[in-house]
């Protein structure tokens, strides 16, 4: 009985759970028929294309200048706040200098030194110089007068006798030279030779003689001259010795002197900010106490009379802009009256070398023809700068136009059908493209 009871239990659950089953399963929703979208149409017009640049920019001074310290230190001192206006030569902040100061305060009295030696030098040589000159003429006032004389005639005979037997002394015996070169000349006539060497030997001895008796008779005045010509050869050394200037190393000293005040004064300039020019602090990045890094701005400093527009653009951009080309200016806060300008600058590598404000700036620039009244610094404008514009030509949106495999076509919708048509482009610009040629007036334009 249990055992049936149990099999009867197990029955009705299953078919309880198969009828569960089957009432569960949900009827399939049958799938929507899809709609195909209908491809835009556009239509070939004729009016103007205008191919132009846009982009943002905002209001700025012409001039502008960041400035920074060239070395690492402590800011001691900040002269000025933002707003502040300064002249040129201004000095605006500084680092801590006071043992450089203290070099230099040692550097101008090195130099200051050096100087007074060099002067003083000069001064003595130009004495000496002078002294030297009198001296020079009192010894040929001297020898001019006459106050010595050497020039007797004994002396001068006597020392024309000594030469001339001198002379015959070397003749006779280069005679004899040769004769004893010559091995077939007899002996009677080599023995003349020495015979004439003998009688010039003794004629010389006799003519010196002579001249020695000739100088010891007028012995004190011949060397009383010699000494006055000595001592004018003396003044002329030393003329010559003073005018070729003092001594070289005085000036090199007052030059190296010189040179280590120019380097502490270099020192001091790069642990200072100068104003370059009158203008207005825009910008104060720096305070007292606080360390300053070299080459970091620390100031700007701006003329902000004169005001333009300045923007950051893209190399693709820039290759499109040239100098001097209009612009329309629509300032954000008064869109409703738009102003003319020129671009005035460029960066140096897209100028062709007609920027002129070196080649640190970046920034494409902007000219008012008539600068704006109340113009705030930091306001927003739009530049408008028109590349190329023609007029009466056929247009298309750039939607119509299809390419595939270098091949530039439209799709034109005619009564027999669709059909496909070349096409060449001129202007094109982000709403307009300029059709050349392949299409006419009101044909319409199958999209893709």
């Amino acid at each position: 009985m249990k055992r049936l009871l149990f099999l009867t239990i197990v029955f009705w659950l299953v078919g309880c759970g198969q009828g569960e089953t089957a009432e569960s399963i949900p009827t399939p929703t049958p799938l929507p028929t899809p709609i195909v979208p209908e491809k835009p149409v556009y239509v070939v017009e004729q009016g103007t294309v205008v191919n132009a640049l846009e982009f943002t920019g905002r209001v700025s001074p012409v001039q502008e200048q960041a400035l920074f310290f060239k070395s690492d230190g402590f800011v001691d001192q900040i002269f000025v706040q933002r707003g502040d206006l300064v002249a040129a030569g201004d000095v605006l902040a500084q680092l801590e200098i006071t043992d450089l100061q203290n070099q230099l305060a040692q550097a101008n009295v090195a130099l200051e030194t050096a100087e007074l030696r060099l002067t003083q030098a000069e001064q003595e040589r130009q004495d000496a110089l002078a002294e030297a000159a009198i001296n020079r003429g009192k010894i040929a006032l001297q020898l001019q007068q006459g106050q010595v004389n050497s020039n007797s005639a004994n002396f001068v005979s006597a020392q024309i006798e000594l030469e001339n037997a001198q002379q015959r002394l070397a003749a006779a015996e280069y005679e004899l030279q040769k004769s004893r070169d010559r091995d077939w000349e007899p002996e009677e006539l080599r023995r003349q030779y020495e015979q004439g060497v003998e009688f010039a030997q003794e004629a010389l001895a006799v003519a010196q003689a002579r001249y020695n008796d000739a100088l010891a008779g007028g012995s004190s005045s011949a060397v009383a001259r010699q000494i006055l010509e000595q001592e004018l050869a003396l003044a002329d050394l030393r003329l010559e010795q003073l005018e070729r200037g003092i001594d070289p190393l005085l000036e090199l000293n007052v030059e190296q002197a010189r040179l280590d005040v120019q380097q502490i004064e270099n020192q001091i300039a790069d642990a200072q900010l100068i104003a370059p020019f009158a203008g207005e602090v825009l910008s104060l990045n720096v305070q007292a106490g606080s360390r300053a890094e070299a080459f970091a701005t620390a100031v700007i400093l701006a003329q902000p009379q004169d005001l333009e527009i300045t923007a950051e653009l893209g190399s693709d951009q820039l290759n499109q802009l040239s100098i001097d080309q209009p612009a329309t200016i629509t300032l954000s806060n008064r869109p409703e009256r738009p102003f003319s300008g020129i671009v005035r600058q460029l960066p140096y590598a897209f100028s062709g070398g007609a920027s002129g404000s070196g080649t640190a700036d970046t920034r494409v620039r902007i000219q008012f023809d008539d600068l704006p009244a109340n113009l705030a610094l930091g306001e927003l404008a739009t530049v408008l700068v028109v590349l190329e514009e023609k007029e009466n030509v056929l247009w298309l949106p750039p939607a119509a136009i299809r390419t595939f495999q270098g091949r530039t076509f439209v799709v034109i919708e005619a009564a027999n059908g669709q059909r496909r048509a070349d096409v060449r482009l001129g202007i094109q610009s982000p709403t307009r493209v300029e059709i050349l040629e392949g299409v006419e007036v009101g044909e319409v334009i199958v999209g893709e």
